[in-house]
């Protein structure tokens, strides 16, 4: 087996985390998640672990067979361009309506079952709602969607796509083998404490400073990873996977591990309580990172705050 270092993606960062499990899920092959065939680019098995570098730990990727940057590219790009293209992000411009949900996520379910498609878009769809819980027709959402007012969430997914494609290789070698400048204009969609706005502490006036900055690569990669945290009903409420709410805070948790897992172990993995049992299981920290507000005293704009470690339980 061969290793990997990704020195970019950093394991107590929230969107380092994602584009982490991203990357794993456009690297695996299509004959156990429908993602992409790299056995077909001499990649084989491959696995994520997580590795000490420097005072920080930082994702690995193991493979079967050597991996270098242009095959990690290609398959991004491929994967990214098939989500643009997929009905999971193009039923609507944000996640809103039930009837419209419904058809369309039954249109992918039906392709899946005749075997027109792979588990991709099934995937997607159950990753953004859930069609049990709503309120006159409109959908409850992910807790990973933070957007609000005129943002649309599944169009600013298309969109950060459609720009990473026209400058692929710059973005992600910014994303993986580097530090994050946050060069592109996108939206973080609020995975990135980093941009967070905090109005009295920065160094320019907020009203003369609009401009969304974020690294595109990892937000893209966030975005492929979605699937990997499936929304469920429970009662009349949806909940995400790897998100806590007690009615005051809204939290993300997500499990660290040394020795590299497949992409059907983490699946398994980030669905497992948070307890003392994940210990004997080689997870040796657990982080959290709560949802808070930012935007100044009028701003109802949403994002992930910095992690802490969680507490065993």
């Amino acid at each position: 087996m061969h290793s990997h270092p990704i020195s970019g993606l950093k394991a107590r960062h929230p969107l380092g985390f994602l584009a982490a499990c991203g990357l794993l899920r456009c690297l695996s092959d299509t004959g156990a998640e429908g993602a992409l065939d790299c056995d077909s680019m001499g990649i084989g098995r491959v696995a994520l672990g997580w590795r000490e570098d420097g005072g920080e730990e930082i994702a690995v990727i193991r493979s079967e067979f050597q991996v270098d940057t242009p095959v990690i590219l290609k398959c991004v790009t491929e994967v990214a361009n098939r989500q643009r293209h997929s009905k999971a992000w193009n039923w609507s411009r944000k996640i809103d309506e039930r009837s419209k949900y419904v058809k369309s996520a039954q249109s992918a379910v039906d392709r899946l079952l005749g075997k027109e498609s792979t588990r991709c878009d099934a995937d997607m769809f159950a990753a953004l709602a859930s069609d049990l819980v709503f309120e006159k027709d409109a959908l409850r959402r992910t807790a990973f969607d933070l957007t609000s007012g005129n943002q649309g969430f599944l169009k600013s997914l298309k969109q950060t796509a459609e720009r990473f494609e026209k400058g692929a290789e710059r973005d992600l070698d910014e994303a993986l083998d580097g530090q994050w400048r946050h060069r592109a204009d996108d939206h973080s969609l609020g995975w990135d404490p980093q941009t967070q706005r905090l109005h009295a502490l920065r160094g320019t006036a907020p009203e003369g400073d609009r401009s969304n900055r974020s690294v595109r690569a990892a937000v893209l990669l966030g975005s492929l990873a979605l699937p990997l945290f499936p929304c469920f009903a429970v009662g009349r409420a949806l909940r995400t996977t790897g998100f806590h709410d007690d009615g005051r805070q809204k939290r993300l948790s997500w499990p660290i591990w040394r020795d590299p897992i497949s992409l059907s172990t983490l699946k398994s993995l980030l669905s497992h309580p948070f307890n003392n049992e994940l210990r004997d299981r080689g997870v040796h920290v657990v982080y959290q990172c709560a949802v808070v507000q930012t935007g100044g005293s009028s701003g109802r704009y949403e994002i992930l705050s910095h992690s802490t470690e969680r507490s065993w339980v």
